[in-house]
């Protein structure tokens, strides 16, 4: 029954992706939840009286999409810090960013002295190599430098950033300027942190563009407690614009637990969700555990960052206190020991938290068998097979056949869920569900679908995050987060799918309008 003011949205079309895929005709929402769908009549019967009425004269309506691996908070103070060099074709043009930036900060009277970038591929420059610290020398040799491959698995620093490291890094790091994995962090460890202001300025930014784009929740990675606090501020003034899935550093376990934290603590706005774990580096850098040497790096397989045996611990560890786990594997060797490690720990529990594998980029059918046995989700992201091109270069074409192998995984029973990883892509999800479709020329097989990806993008995402009792499908008693579309976007050409654009989004039955409070 209402719950207060209702309204109803009729002469729609309604795709409720429920277990029988209804089109319904009309919804009823009433506070923040979904009391009615389906025909006109039966909705306006339980509706009540002298309820809103909204036409949407013929307009298509999804559940909100929930991008299931994301770090928004970070996206939003990249924004603020960062320099965009996604898509340099030269270390001149590279430069000539920086520079730009550098000029910004200035001119803006930002207290910060780093220079910053975030997003270059060294695959696309002219030389296809790194560049250098002596390259960074040239944007200034005063201020330190450093930039960010998109993966984030790789970073370049100039000479001063070297200098001020507080910690000695690798003889051919200090000579080139080049760092991978844990030294990235290093080499920022004397970058400031973000204020308060930006970190409130960051939430609401990234959250309000993810709503204009359909996007209702996000599981979001954290690796300042900060933020998590910065969330729950928000949310208690009620602007915040969209729902948060809070996936943290394993680094914070015992902090999470002393505030007496588990997973599914919170509310349906802000949630604790997964202790995040790495367990290999990024084929982009060469450091994704392979079980065989890189096809275009003959020797090298990459690296495990941790083995099985203390992978296997650490996620016993977060299970003996409520916490789910969310692992970054990307490799086949890493994927398989995470495989194993969580048979291991859920021996006797059947994986009922729902440990789960950030990315899977490089399966096995071993995996992939394993992983629909012990339901074990995995957090994809289509946009990476068009931005990493490369990849059948690094692995070859025998093994090309089993990366980002999604219809595979959908077919043999593995829970999908969709993702960005923006900022290391675009936050853009149609581009996401373009991807998925259309492919490349060489494993065109494993597309989906327009629904098949929605679906895993809406209900599968919730699955993820142990969300989809209350999310995920358009039914009575669920959240109301839906997408309004001026057209069925099942419907349209691969091409019409990149222009896709939401008429408005609803979450938790306010309907958006992208505008930021102010703080």
């Amino acid at each position: 029954m209402p719950k207060g003011r209702t309204t109803v949205y009729i002469n729609a079309h309604v795709h409720t992706f429920d277990a029988e895929a209804h089109v319904a005709q009309a919804f009823a929402v009433s506070g923040e939840e979904i009391i009615a769908v389906g025909p006109e009549r039966y909705v306006w019967n339980m509706a009540g009286d002298f309820p809103e009425v909204v036409d949407l004269e013929g307009a298509h309506v999804t559940p909100g999409l929930v991008d299931a691996h994301v770090h928004l908070i970070d996206y939003g103070l990249t924004l603020q810090r960062m320099a965009d060099l996604s898509g340099c074709r030269s270390v001149a043009e590279l430069q000539e960013r920086l520079r730009g930036h550098m000029r910004r900060l200035e001119e803006t009277g930002s207290p910060l002295e780093w220079v910053l970038g975030h997003g270059f591929d060294h695959e696309l420059l002219e030389t296809r190599a790194f560049p250098t610290r002596q390259d960074l020398d040239e944007v200034s040799r005063e201020r330190p430098v450093v930039i960010r491959r998109l993966c984030g698995h790789a970073a370049v620093g100039n000479t001063r950033a070297l200098e001020l490291c507080r910690r000695p890094l690798p003889e051919e790091s200090r000579s080139t300027g080049l760092v991978t994995e844990d030294d990235v962090g290093l080499l920022m460890e004397g970058v400031p942190p973000a204020t308060v202001e930006e970190i409130d300025r960051a939430i609401l930014q990234s959250g309000d563009l993810a709503a204009s784009l359909g996007i209702t929740g996000v599981h979001c990675l954290i690796v300042d407690v900060r933020q998590i606090d910065r969330l729950f501020a928000l949310h208690g003034r009620g602007i915040l614009p969209i729902r948060f899935y809070v996936m943290f550093s394993y680094s914070l376990l015992e902090e999470m637990v002393e505030r007496g934290f588990h997973t599914g603590s919170g509310d349906a706005w802000v949630t604790i969700g997964a202790a995040k774990i790495f367990a290999d580096g990024a084929l982009g850098a060469r450091t994704a555990a392979l079980w065989e040497d890189y096809a275009d790096d003959p020797g090298n397989r990459g690296m495990m960052l941790i083995e099985q045996a203390e992978l296997t611990d650490m996620i016993k560890h977060a299970q003996s206190h409520g916490f789910q786990t969310a692992t970054h594997a990307i490799g086949d060797r890493a994927v398989d020991v995470t495989v194993s490690a969580i048979e291991a720990a859920c021996a006797h529990q059947n994986n009922r938290l729902r440990h789960r594998i950030e990315h899977a980029s490089q399966m096995t059918q071993k995996a992939l068998v394993k992983m629909a046995h012990y339901t074990i989700p995995a957090a994809v992201q289509p946009q990476f097979i068009i931005t990493d091109f490369w990849t059948r270069d690094r692995v070859g074409e025998r093994r090309y056949r089993w990366s980002y192998p999604f219809k595979t995984m959908l077919r043999a029973g593995v829970p999908l869920a969709m993702s960005s990883d923006c900022y290391v892509e675009r936050l853009d999800p149609y581009e996401l569900i373009y991807r998925a479709w259309v492919r490349d020329e060489h494993s065109r097989d494993e597309a989906l679908t327009p629904f098949e990806t929605m679906r895993a993008y809406t209900l599968g995402s919730a699955f993820a995050g142990h969300q989809e009792n209350d999310r995920g499908s358009i039914e009575e008693g669920k959240l109301a987060d839906l997408v309004v579309y001026p057209e069925n976007p099942f419907e349209l050409s691969r091409e019409d799918i990149l222009q896709l654009r939401p008429e408005f989004t609803i979450v938790g039955g306010r309907r958006h309008r992208p505008t930021l409070p102010l703080l």
